[in-house]
């Protein structure tokens, strides 16, 4: 085994944005060329993190060493730049154009000079377009591509760099086989990498884990299995630790208790004495003043010792809250329906898809749609929401149906979380409201921050949130809920819907995550 060189270097490093001051403790941070991860709740700053070893957030002013000793390459989770076409992505315009001039029967040298030895390049360009699974039409447009295509091609180009890569979620809208292609090519990759996932079967593959947190960052050694492993650990002391902590606590304050009262038995003994005795009256006073002074000594050590311990509890709270998993309210009960709440008839999708489907779904029926990238899985739920319309066949809906997109639409354009609420439910009290959101993790600093800045896991408890303060359950029509989501929103999110009372439709490429969910209807599109 060759040894590891080290690829980043951070010493004492805090980064600070002028509206929010500081965004972590200062931190040490060694990056080797292995295979590395970077976890996290969901609003903890990870992606704003990865973007800030890469360079590409002017606006944070940073403190102390951050030294690249090697190049990168940077995948963030969306390409901006829909417009271009697959060949300019992938910079081979100039290449294609001169092979194009010369098959025209151009002369020119520049054009001899750019293609070199590469007189294949084009051919070999498709091919390798048609192993990864994509289209081979080179000029076609990757706003063209389905999510998961994109995100193939923009992986494989960063594998073709060879050198090391900071990678945002990058395995969300990559299907079953596709993810099995990015474990395989991230097991064989030698240049290292860190990876800011919460793909489970991504992170079971590293050689150590990152968490970040308000707390500062931590290290764990090993896989996913073994960062769990040393987590629930870590839980199981830093309870132990308050526990104590509190019994130490109630004996300090029961000892501290009776010390006063003894003082305050030696002060009145004290006044009782004055009064009786015979001694001079600047003697008596001095006792007084010697007999205050010690009671009051007293009484500023014992602030002291409360306040030590409280500060140590509170520093522990601070943690095992970092580990708690939020609190949503009770799920209404859900509106009855006579007969199928969904029916479809030799429905013909716009795009994917193209045989009729026929099915139909009861109010309470959970429903799993599979189906490779650009097999039209988003169609058929855009579909069913009204948002498309078929090329064929028929759609009954009998009720209202809430359709939560990939982007989680239904919150993008609020204020903030208290304006989202009053808009979506009857609940319209801003203390309640307040007190709600506090129970799914969202504090005063995040409730003024606009909801298409919240993240990804922070926006999808808001909807959970939501969907619990409705007076009916809807049916709900899932597009990849678990994308962006921390292991703490996933853990919410399921336990959310198993003791849902209406049913839904769920698009998922993880499936391995939801097999304790008992789905009594499919839908396979291919």
């Amino acid at each position: 085994m060759s040894e590891l060189s080290t690829v980043l270097l951070c010493r004492q490093f805090q980064w600070s944005d002028p509206a929010l001051e500081l965004l972590h403790p200062a931190i040490d941070l060694q990056l080797q060329d292995k295979a590395q991860a970077l976890v996290g709740l969901n609003g903890c700053g990870k992606s704003l993190f990865l973007r800030g070893l890469a360079g590409l957030e002017p606006r944070l002013v940073h403190k102390g060493e951050l030294i690249w000793l090697r190049p990168f390459y940077y995948v963030s989770q969306h390409e901006t730049a829909l417009e271009q076409s697959v060949r300019s992505y992938m910079g081979l315009d100039a290449l294609f154009d001169a092979l194009a001039r010369v098959e025209a029967g151009g002369v020119d040298q520049a054009d001899f000079d750019c293609i070199g030895e590469r007189w294949l390049s084009k051919t070999e360009f498709q091919h390798w377009l048609e192993q990864l699974g994509l289209p081979t039409d080179t000029t076609l447009a990757l706003a063209a591509l389905s999510g998961g295509q994109l995100m193939k091609l923009r992986l494989a180009k960063a594998f073709a760099s060879g050198q090391f890569l900071l990678l945002d979620e990058v395995s969300n809208h990559l299907d079953q086989q596709s993810r099995l292609w990015l474990h395989h090519q991230l097991k064989q990759y030698k240049a290292g990498y860190l990876l800011v996932s919460h793909d489970v079967e991504l992170l079971s593959t590293v050689d150590c884990i990152y968490q970040l947190s308000p707390l500062g960052l931590e290290k764990y050694q090993g896989n996913y299995q073994d960062f769990m492993l040393q987590s629930q650990r870590l839980q199981f002391e830093l309870q132990q630790q308050n526990d104590k902590l509190k019994k130490q606590q109630r004996a300090q304050q029961q000892q501290q208790q009776r010390l006063l009262e003894l003082q305050q038995q030696k002060h009145q003994q004290a006044k009782r004495n004055r009064t009786q005795a015979n001694q001079a009256p600047i003697l008596l006073g001095r006792k007084a003043q010697q007999a205050e002074q010690s009671r009051g000594r007293l009484q500023l050590q014992v602030q002291a010792q409360q306040q030590e311990l409280a500060a140590k509890r509170q520093q522990l709270q601070r943690q095992l809250d970092q580990r708690e998993l939020p609190k949503l309210p009770a799920v209404r009960a859900v509106k009855s329906c006579n007969g199928p709440v969904i029916c479809c008839d030799s429905l013909v999708l716009p795009y994917g898809h193209s045989a009729p489907l026929s099915f139909q779904l009861d109010v309470q029926q959970r429903c799993l749609v599979s189906g490779s990238n650009g097999s039209g899985k988003s169609t058929l739920l855009k579909v069913l929401a009204g948002c498309l319309q078929p090329i064929q066949g028929m759609v009954q809906v009998k009720q209202q149906l809430w359709y939560l997109d990939q982007h989680l639409s239904l919150v993008h354009d609020f204020d903030g979380a208290v304006e989202a609420i009053r808009a979506l439910t009857e609940v319209q009290q801003e203390s309640q409201i307040r007190t709600a959101l506090s129970g799914i993790g969202l504090d005063a600093l995040r409730l003024a921050v606009p909801t298409q800045q919240l993240s990804g896991g922070e926006r999808m408890k808001l909807l959970l949130l939501i969907l619990a303060l409705q007076p009916y359950a809807p049916f709900l029509l899932l597009d990849e809920p678990d994308n962006h989501l921390d292991f703490q929103a996933r853990a919410m999110l399921q336990s959310f819907l198993h003791r849902y009372p209406a049913g839904f439709m769920l698009v998922t490429h993880q499936q391995n995550q939801w097999q304790q969910f008992d789905f009594s209807a499919s839908v396979r599109l291919d």
